[in-house]
């Protein structure tokens, strides 16, 4: 068998065995997702059925249990139906008791204040996917073989072509061999063959050549002196060269080949000399990229360069020949414009940059969609100086992207609130060392006994100027430094303490401390919690430490590793503001949390709201089903206490119970409601 014989046999079978294996493993895909969801519904029907005949079988209302099963069989793909009391005896049945390839059962126990009633059964069919999946695996085999002899032609034809290409370079070869120069192969098309044999051509053109050269060479020993001086100048040249390259890498960014930070300082320097003079203006925006850092944390700092490669691409083509596109470092970029005069021209063109970047970029097996926030300086209203402009876009940037705006220009605002916030981080630092925040403590209730369960504590800062001020206003500031972790360890320490303290008292009472997302990506932070309660002296099961939902999506592999040293470390976690981080079943079961604490927004709006009330109803089911227990919060009225309990939610926090109280008012709430 000839090479382009068995390459085209070989690419064809491949090619077609791949198509199969890809269209067989999409139907079976198919068909066991279309089994697992008639499983599901089956069991999820079963437990309809036996809380609607709860009432017939417990009041032995067989009429009603009949209607009840007739009812039942009018659902849709339900084939049987029957119902039998706790003696076994079948009470009431319709439809046809037949099990089939695609019939599934489901039984459900009917208990009421967990006493048996009896069971119910129901039978779901599903006869006329059987056909479907026949003839779609019949299609898929027609489909793959023509793919194969589709496949077959187009490279039969392809490698004719090759060979014959392959065949003219092995003659020029065995020429060569024979030391045959300068002759030339026919060149045919302009491919990337054609250019081969062009290459060949030009090979056997240069070794003429240098067997020419060689005996000129020969001869030419006396005038080794001149090559001499030739091979200095050559060398003088690259020196030169090597110093252009130099300065070029000194300038530019390596990554993408924009202009540095080191370029931009002197071009601005330029166009500032150049303003004064001639009392131009021009603008300068700051930009950066929203969320990179999930990139490279989930993707991989390779897909990071790449996405950076391709901002940087997309932000020069959109450019003029007179604006100068940067790169400052990290995902941050910077644009000079020239002539921009007024915010307006530099809003109109960093829309237009914002919704180029917008186009999703390829990352691997990925489309990934790219926002920036920008921030715009003008010169020179906004500064006249490098330094200055530099400092003013960055702010506004930062508050660009601080308020989701997409792009701000600068105002003199934005100083002042810039130097507030460097005041307040300053502030918290000195007050995290110095011990001047304060926890207080909101308790949580037992909706079966009534009494209290745990509390959690609620950290509040006493500031010198600003008085007490709620975590909402220098929490998010702690997640954006270098504090969260710092503020996360002090509020743990004084958790830890009054728990000990608590407990020496005889009335041991758990604690419930927020934990930050940026504290998951911490390595050590899982040792330090460790360290923080021996030091304390407290036992782990008496500190309980919350994550949101949306902390444990940001980064699940991560967050499922800490969570589940913590849970060895006889640690509980709880998820906190559940139903807003659209976290999976399958997730869930991995994590080894203890509680699930709904938010509060669903609980605040179950009684204007049905589908709130639903949604409560839903996530205390699943809670249940995995077998933790569900705290909800938000609890401000006794009817929402009242509904949560009849819904079997385990425990309630709220304002209707008691506000968050500092330490010795809630030693006072204890005692009275205990």
């Amino acid at each position: 068998m000839s090479f382009r014989a068995k390459m085209i046999t070989g690419i064809v079978l491949i090619e077609g065995l791949f198509l199969l294996a890809i269209l067989m493993s999409s139907l079976g895909i198919l068909s066991q997702s279309r089994k697992q969801a008639l499983v599901t519904r089956a069991a999820s029907d079963a437990r309809l059925f036996a809380t609607a005949a709860a009432h017939a079988l417990v009041s032995d209302d067989i009429g009603a249990l009949q209607r009840i099963v007739r009812q039942v069989l009018r659902n849709r793909g339900v084939t049987y139906a029957a119902a039998w009391d706790g003696d076994g005896r079948l009470l009431a049945h319709a439809g046809r008791n037949t099990v089939g390839a695609h019939t599934y059962q489901a039984v459900a126990s009917v208990a009421v204040d967990k006493t048996s009633y009896g069971k119910v059964e129901i039978e779901v069919a599903d006869r006329g996917f059987g056909p479907i999946l026949e003839q779609a695996g019949r299609r898929i085999i027609v489909i793959a073989l023509g793919e194969m002899l589709l496949t077959g032609l187009i490279f039969w034809i392809f490698g004719r072509y090759l060979m014959r290409q392959i065949a003219a370079i092995e003659a020029g070869t065995a020429r060569i061999a024979q030391g045959e120069f300068g002759f030339q192969l026919p060149v045919t098309g302009g491919d990337e063959l054609a250019r081969m044999v062009a290459g060949f051509n030009g090979m056997s053109t240069q070794l003429k050549a240098l067997q020419e050269e060689a005996a000129r060479e020969h001869q030419q020993v006396l005038v080794a002196n001149e090559q001499l001086k030739e091979r200095i100048h050559e060398r003088t040249e690259a020196l030169a060269v090597a110093n252009r390259e130099l300065e070029y890498l000194a300038m530019h960014d390596p990554l993408t080949g924009l202009p540095n930070r080191i370029l931009l300082q002197d071009r601005l320097l330029q166009v500032i000399r150049a303003g004064r003079r001639e009392a131009a203006s021009f603008a300068l925006m700051i930009l950066d990229i929203d969320g990179f850092k999930d990139v490279n944390d989930s993707l991989g700092h390779q897909a990071g360069d790449h996405l950076l490669q391709e901002v940087a691409t997309r932000l020069v083509s959109r450019l003029r020949q007179s604006d100068t596109a940067v790169r400052l470092g990290g995902d941050e970029f910077a644009i000079l414009l020239p002539g921009v005069a007024h915010g307006a021209g530099a809003e109109k063109v960093a829309r237009k940059l914002l919704r180029t970047l917008e186009e999703p970029v390829v990352l691997g097996d990925r489309r990934v969609s790219v926002t920036a926030s920008c921030g715009v300086a003008l010169f020179p209203a906004h500064g006249d100086e490098v330094g200055v402009l530099l400092r003013h876009a960055d702010r506004a940037m930062y508050e660009a992207k601080r308020g989701r705006r997409g792009f701000l220009v600068f105002t003199p605002a934005m100083d002042e609130e810039g130097d507030n916030r460097l005041r307040l981080q300053v502030d918290l630092e000195q007050a995290i060392g110095h011990g001047d925040l304060v926890l207080h403590y909101q308790p949580t209730i037992d909706l079966v006994t009534g009494k209290i369960s745990g509390a959690e504590a609620l950290v509040r800062w006493q500031h010198p100027v600003l008085g007490m001020l709620p975590p909402a206003q220098f929490v998010p500031l702690a997640e954006r430094t270098h504090l969260m972790g710092p503020l996360t360890f002090y509020v743990l320490r004084l958790a830890a303490t009054q728990a000990r303290a608590w407990a020496e008292q005889a009335r041991p009472l758990p604690i419930a401390v927020n934990v930050s997302a940026v504290n998951l990506d911490d390595n050590e932070f899982v040792e330090s919690v460790g360290r923080i309660l021996q030091d304390a002296g407290v036992a782990s099961e008496l500190i309980e430490l919350e994550v949101t939902e949306t902390a444990l999506m940001r980064d699940p592999e991560r967050a499922q590793a800490a969570i589940q040293a913590l849970s060895e470390l006889g640690v509980r976690v709880a998820i906190d503001d559940f139903g807003t981080g659209y976290s999976s079943m399958t997730y869930l079961r991995k994590l080894a949390v203890a509680k699930i604490k709904i938010d509060k927004s669903f609980v605040m709006d179950m009684g204007v709201s049905r589908n709130d009330s639903v949604i409560v109803r839903s996530i205390v089911d699943l809670g249940h089903s995995l077998g933790l227990k569900v705290v909800g919060e938000g609890v401000e009225t006794a009817e929402a206490m009242a509904v949560l309990a009849s819904l079997g939610c385990d425990y309630a926090q709220g304002f209707h119970l008691a506000r968050p109280m500092d330490a010795p008012a809630f030693d006072r709430w204890r005692q009275e409601h205990a």
